[in-house]
Order: C-alpha cells, then structure tokens, then sequence
C-alpha cells in the first residue's frame, strides 16, 4: 500500500543508492595517465636476436615444400577392399530379435489360428487393435475461462442452432475415448502399434491415358471454291475373281467271306479308290464361268476271273465347262454348258479277254447345251455355322450329244448307248453319232456338321428315244484332316442297256462300296 501511495519517493532513494556506489570506482589522476606504459608487465613474446650465421642454417620455406613434394602422388579411387575396411559396421539387430520384436507387435498373434477375418468387415475402432495416439492430456483441459471474454449476444428468437444432429456420434466418440483412458492407464501392454508405425505414404492414381491417333486438321484456304473440289477417290480393296478348289482322296475297302459263310458263297476281295477333283471359277460382275475336271478310278482284286487278277470298275475322265450371265434375279443365269466324258482303262467281263467293255477313249460323250442355270447358297440352321447347303441346277432344254469311241473290233457299243441301226459300208456299228435332245445336271452339297457332308450329282440326259439317269451320291464322314470314311451309292439308268434280273428285271444299275483312307482338300 505505501508503494502504491509514493512511487516517487521510491524512485529518489533509488538513484542516491547507485551514486553512492559509484565512488568506489577506482579513478585514474592526471598524473598516472602521463606516465609511459611500463613494457616488463606486458605479457608478450621476447624479441630475437638473430646473426647472419644462424640465419643462414634456416631452410627456406621453398626447400621444405619440395622436399615434401617428392613424394606425393596424386590420389586414386579406392578399390572395393579398402572401402570394405574403411566402412564402419552398422549397428544390426540379431534375427533372432527380430522375429520377437516382429512376433510381440503382430496383432495376428493374439487371435487362435482358426479364427479368420477374410468374410468380416470392422468398423467401430472399439473392436480394432489398440492404437497408441500420444494425447495424454486431455482435448477439453481449459486453464481459463473462455467464457469471460465473451461478448453478451442478443437472443434472436426467429433461429435456433439444430444441436441435436450429430449427438449420437458424439456420444460415440466419447464412449470410444472413454475406453480408450481406460485401457491406457489400466493395461499400458495392449498397445503394440502407435501412430508413427502407421504408413504415411500416399497412393495416388494415376490417370492412364490412350494414345489415339488424331490426325492433322484439314486446312481450307479462304479463297478456295467448293464447288470446283474433286470428290475423294473411291477406295475398293482388291477382289480375286478367280477362285479355286482342289480335292483328292484314296480310300480302300475290304471284305472277307468264310467258305462255310451261311448266306451265300461270296468271295473276298480288296478295293482300291480314287478321286481327284479340280475346280476353277470366274465371277465377276455378272459373269460367271465354272470349270471341273474330275478323274475317278476303281480297281478290285477278283478272285473268280480266271484271266486277270486286277479288274476295273470304274475309270473316268469328266470336263465340264459352264458360262453363265446374270438374268435380272441374282440367282438366274442364262447358261452355256459342255461336258465331256470320257473312259481311260480297258475292262472286259469276268474270264473273256476278247470283248472290251471300255477303253481309252472308248467311249467319249460330249453333251453341248444352252438354257439356264439355277444357283442356291443358303445356311439352313443359324445356331450351326457349318450346316450349309449349297445347290446348282443347269436346265438345257436343248442339247446336241456326241459319242464317239476309239475302239471298233470286239468292243460292246450297246452298253453305252451307240444305236445299232447306223451302221456304216461295211456293216459296222458308227463309233461316232450325233444326238439331239435335252440335258438336266444338279449338283448339291449339304454339309450337316463339321464332320459330315452329303454330295451328289444328279444327270438326266435324253435324246427323245433314250433316257440315261446318272445318279451319283457320297457322304463324307471326316475323321481327321486326312483321313476319312466314304459312303458311295451310284445308280444308272439306261433303257438301252441291259437288264439286272437282282433289281426287280429293270434296267437299273448299282454300285456301292464303304471305304476308309487318305482324303485332303484345299
């Protein structure tokens, strides 16, 4: 209280106190500063008194540097042994502490190894792994009263602040911090991980972008006209008009008969089979020109010919050539069709060796024709890529044949349709006669699967005295890419010739073998 009554009197006791302390203060006197500095109390090196002589025996400092000088190199990188001993060893930690450090600071090993968490997922941090966070004092510790130096605020009436939305996560909160000082100061050992263990890298995306293709703008001159602008060249790929097709196969078949067989004495015997096939089209526009070769042989071991050993069943030579342009229907063409046949072995009947029954060239039938040409190509089963049936039918009404046959002596012209009424002077069969009449061909081929294909030929020829059916049918069961089994059915028709008395008396003619062999086609 007297401080706070006479500030100024404390301030003048104050200032007497330092000038009185003052005086103590030792001063120097006028005289003491005239006075010279006394040298001997000054704590300095002696002088040296040096002659000639003794300088003389002092090396120059020049001297002393080459002379150090002469055995200095310059330095090298030091190799991987000395950086090896000149590296400190760094303090490790043994791997046997290692596993217990890892081992006491793994929450896996708290739980029973049956227990799986792979099908759970955890949300509340009450139910994680204790996490050590550092905030050991309190978030709401106040060492004041914040309120003190609030302002009053008037009470509006019209807004109320809406406390109530966030109360159930606050009670959650505190709820998890409560447990949280609990555990903390109660069991301190739960806590195998803290805040600084957690990762404090960032994993960004990274945006991956395409690279595309963008093309440089086209410039346009202002004075350009538009209307002088050529239109762009039109751009069509490439279009082969010729295409070609190739099939060959070589199959054998094989039957054996005991002596004692119950049904009948038959005979065993081996068959040989041949087919090569050649095709080469042109379409273009609305032209279309089809060219065939085929070559087809059939040889049998024969057991009851007393003559041979090796017979001939079947030996042909086919060509056929057909032109067509389109009609107004894409599958209409109006056709011209030739097709040459001819046979190229000789083949006599079982133990005659006289009468030929074919030969080369014997016979050769051409069959020339115009009229129209029906083409189908169509997938009859949608869900089945492979089925396909694809179909051609050449109708001429009016047709020109020729036969003509190489062989005159002893040769069968009946059998393949020669008319014994044109005989020549001396009384001989033609071997060439001219016929007019019409001509029918169908070729289909209906692939059932991958696996299994029906072809046939179909040939109606009539010359308005003679009818020949040529009715010919495989079925092609693919095993692998070279190998396959064969059903072939051949059936002719020809009124001419002779009667089969096994076929109802009539004048039908079969043939029909199973194989199995090489079979290739590109």
């Amino acid at each position: 209280m007297i401080i706070k009554k006479f500030p100024f009197a404390l301030f003048i006791i104050l200032f007497f106190c330092d000038v009185i302390n003052a005086q103590d203060v030792n001063v120097l006197t006028e005289e003491q500063l005239q006075e010279p500095p006394q040298t001997a109390q000054i704590d300095t090196f002696p002088l040296l008194e040096l002659d000639n002589m003794e300088l003389d025996n002092i090396l120059s400092l020049r001297e002393q540097l080459e002379k150090l000088n002469q055995t200095y190199s310059s330095p090298t990188t030091p190799n991987e042994n000395l950086l090896r001993f000149l590296k400190k060893d760094e303090l490790e930690l043994s791997p046997e502490a290692l596993y217990l450090i890892n081992w006491v600071r793994d929450p896996s090993t708290v739980f029973d190894e049956t227990v799986t968490f792979k099908d759970t997922v955890i949300v509340n941090p009450l139910f994680l792994p204790p996490l050590f966070k550092g905030g050991i004092i309190p978030a709401d510790l106040e060492l004041y009263d914040k309120k003190q130096f609030e302002l009053p605020t008037p009470d509006y009436s019209l807004f109320k602040p809406d406390t109530t939305l966030f109360r159930k996560e606050v009670i959650d909160r505190k709820l998890e911090n409560m447990a949280y000082d609990y555990i903390r100061l109660n069991y301190p050992e739960y806590f195998r991980y803290s805040q600084r263990d957690l990762p404090t890298d960032i994993v960004k995306t990274q945006e991956i972008k395409k690279n595309t293709y963008e093309p440089e703008l086209i410039q346009v001159e202002k004075e350009k006209n538009l209307t002088e602008t050529d239109a762009p060249v039109k751009f069509l790929t490439e279009r082969r008009y010729w295409t070609s097709h190739f099939e060959s196969s070589m199959q054998f078949a094989q039957a054996y008969f005991s002596p004692n067989w119950h049904a009948a004495n038959q005979n065993s015997n081996v068959n040989f089979n041949t087919r090569n096939y050649f095709r080469y089209d042109y379409n273009k526009n609305k032209v279309r020109v089809t060219n065939e070769l085929e070559l087809r042989l059939s040889a049998n071991n024969a057991p009851k010919d007393t003559v041979r050993s090796i017979s001939f069943t079947d030996s042909n030579l086919r060509l056929h050539s057909n032109f067509g342009y389109q009609t107004f229907n894409n599958k209409w063409y109006y056709s011209f069709d030739a097709d040459i046949n001819s046979k190229l072995v000789n083949t006599y009947n079982t133990n005659n060796k006289v009468t030929r029954l074919t030969g080369f060239l014997a016979p050769v039938t051409t069959v020339i024709g115009v009229g129209m040409n029906y083409s189908l190509n169509k997938k009859l089963v949608k869900k089945n890529k492979y089925n396909n049936l694809s179909l051609s039918a050449i109708m001429s009404p009016l047709s020109l044949t020729h036969r003509y046959s190489r062989l005159r002596e002893n040769f069968d012209f009946g059998r393949h349709g020669f008319d014994g009424s044109k005989v020549d002077e001396d009384g001989r069969i033609k071997n060439s006669q001219t016929y007019v009449g019409s001509d029918f061909k169908i070729n289909t081929t209906w692939r059932f699967n991958k696996n299994t294909t029906w072809v046939s030929f179909l040939n109606y020829n009539t010359s308005y005295h003679r009818i020949i059916v040529d009715f010919q049918n495989r079925v092609e069961l693919t095993i692998s890419r070279f190998f396959s089994t064969q059903i072939n059915l051949n059936l002719r028709f020809d009124d001419l010739g002779n009667k089969n008395e096994d076929l109802f008396d009539s004048y039908l003619q079969m043939n029909e073998s199973l194989t199995f062999g090489f079979s290739y086609k590109w």
